[in-house]
């Protein structure tokens, strides 16, 4: 049964049963009320025949006393309608006493109707009156029939009780099997389901630890926790095999990776012998070439350059002195550079003097503000006092308040100038303040520049000094150069044998060289990829071995 129709089956079985007690209910209080409304409908039917028979007595008795057609009318029509009632009350008789009651009721009822109606033709009062007595009789038939009517609805009314109590009790029965039932169902079913759920959340729970011996429970059902265990099962399965294949291939990879690192090392170790030594032979073939090349140069281009290394030796010298001329107009040049920075340093210090000056006035002057405007204050408040005095004096006093009104006017403008002016020097100090860090950045940019410029003055001095002996060594060399020139015709010819078994060397020790270096990189590449393999190789090691697949 799959899980929906076991959901499906748990929902619907206590609907149907719930539906079956609700429905016995509606069926036995059915019954109770069509029985109920036949009793009750025969209580207002003799309630009704008795009002009719009284009403026909009272009809009998006032003819009897006035002989008239409406009262004629009257009597016939409560003998119509008591007969029309009586009609409908046969049809509701519960008991075998209300039938024998009602057909004595009814063979009275004809003879005081028989004899009424002739009575009615011939007018006879008197006859009329003695069958008004007679219809006592008949009412107290009716009683007599209510009376049993209303033990009968009395009789109803216990038995309805009774069985009221009995469909409770019953309802309370079924009630209480539908709830053991469904409790019963909904616990079989549940266990049925969360069971197997529970033992695969357990066996989820000792995977994800790592523990993939875990033992999978048999589910004997044929519903969807069966197939999602079966497919847990097999998922289990599947990744203990992938475990397993991973830690073999990982003992394998590490174990390639260490043969890999360990043939590199060895390798790198030889090639690196090879490389010291290509290199030293190739470090003596360049060094030996490159002395032959400037020894072949200088027997080569001695001879013919003698005269021209001379000729620049005089060239350098002139060159050395204009320099040094040069170097002496700079050195002039920075000096003053130096008398100009420290006027600026000079002129700054004064600005900022002048501007600290600045700001101490300009406070100065906010407190003198200060100070105006509370007399301006006080002035508005006299100006408010004589206004009031001169309000107080009536008409002598009205050229004072003009005059008073005036001075508040004046004090109130002093007030708001005061106010600008306050604003405004305020804003100056703000303005003076960057101004003085400003100057204080002006300053150290300008004691910077007299540090550099004093630099500067000190190196055309080094340089002055270094071309000096810059001279001297040109001097020297143009007396070597002559001794170089009888010296060189032997070396010539030896120096180009040299040269050209030592290019040939170079060459040859720069081609293996070049070979070992390349090989030497591939090596250490090489040895650098094992060493990330066996690193690799051991963070899957310690990956796989958090999983007990054995």
């Amino acid at each position: 049964m799959k899980l929906k129709q076991k959901i499906l089956m748990l929902s619907i079985i206590p609907l149907l049963l719930a539906v079956g007690v609700i429905g016995y209910n509606i069926v036995q209080l059915t019954s109770l009320n069509s029985s109920t409304e036949e009793v009750v409908a025969s209580l207002v039917t003799v309630e009704e025949l008795n009002s009719s028979v009284h009403s026909l007595q009272k009809s009998l008795s006032v003819y009897s006393l006035n002989i008239s057609e409406s009262n004629k009318h009257d009597i016939e029509k409560d003998i119509a309608e008591t007969a029309e009632i009586y009609e409908k009350l046969k049809t509701g008789y519960t008991s075998e006493r209300q039938r024998k009651l009602g057909e004595h009721f009814e063979q009275k009822f004809a003879d005081v109707a028989a004899v009424a109606a002739d009575s009615l033709k011939t007018a006879n009062g008197t006859e009329i009156k003695r069958q008004s007595q007679r219809t006592r009789g008949i009412i107290n038939d009716v009683i007599e029939l209510k009376r049993d009517v209303s033990a009968g609805y009395a009789m109803m009314q216990q038995e309805l009780q009774s069985k009221i109590k009995a469909i409770v009790w019953v309802s309370i029965l079924l009630a209480s099997i539908l709830l053991v039932a469904s409790i019963g169902a909904a616990l079989y079913f549940t266990n049925r389901i969360v069971m197997p759920i529970r033992n695969m959340t357990e066996n989820a729970k000792q995977i994800a630890d790592g523990n993939l011996q875990v033992q999978f429970e048999e589910v004997h059902t044929r519903d969807e926790i069966a197939d999602l265990q079966l497919s847990f099962k097999q998922m289990a399965g599947n990744l203990k095999d992938i475990i397993s294949h991973v830690s073999h291939s990982a003992d394998q990879v590490a174990a390639s990776a260490e043969e890999l690192m360990a043939s590199a090392d060895e390798t790198m170790r030889g090639t690196e012998l090879i490389s010291t030594s290509i290199q030293d032979v190739s470090d003596a073939a360049a060094q030996q070439t490159e002395m032959s090349e400037d020894s072949s140069a200088f027997a080569q281009e001695v001879l013919l350059d003698a005269k021209e290394i001379a000729k620049q030796a005089d060239h350098t010298m002139e060159l050395s002195r204009s320099t040094n001329d040069k170097i002496q107009k700079g050195s002039v040049f920075v000096d003053n550079t130096v008398s100009q920075m420290n006027l600026i340093h000079s002129t700054v210090e004064e600005t900022d003097h002048s501007l600290k000056l600045l700001t101490g006035r300009t406070k100065e002057i906010v407190h003198i503000l200060n100070l105006v405007q509370d007399i301006s204050e006080q002035t508005n408040l006299l100006a408010l006092n004589a206004a009031i005095e001169a309000a107080r004096a009536g008409e002598a006093g009205k050229g004072f308040a003009v005059v008073a009104d005036e001075v508040k006017k004046l004090s109130e403008q002093t007030k708001h100038s005061v106010s600008d002016i306050s604003r405004i020097a305020a804003e100056i100090e703000k303005d003076t303040v960057n101004t003085v860090t400003s100057i204080q950045d002006v300053k150290e940019r300008v004691n910077t520049g007299i540090t550099i410029s004093h630099n500067t003055k000190a190196t055309f001095d080094e340089i002055l000094t270094i071309i000096g002996q810059v001279q001297g060594q040109v001097k020297q060399i143009t007396a070597v150069s002559g001794n170089i020139h009888s010296k060189m015709d032997a070396v010539s010819t030896q120096s180009l044998q040299i040269a050209s078994m030592s290019q040939t060397t170079s060459e040859n020790a720069v081609s293996v060289a070049s070979a070992s270096e390349e090989q030497l990189a591939s090596m250490e590449e090489v040895n650098a990829a094992a060493a990330s393999l066996a690193h690799l190789a051991e963070d899957l090691q310690r990956v796989v071995s958090k999983f007990n697949a054995s």
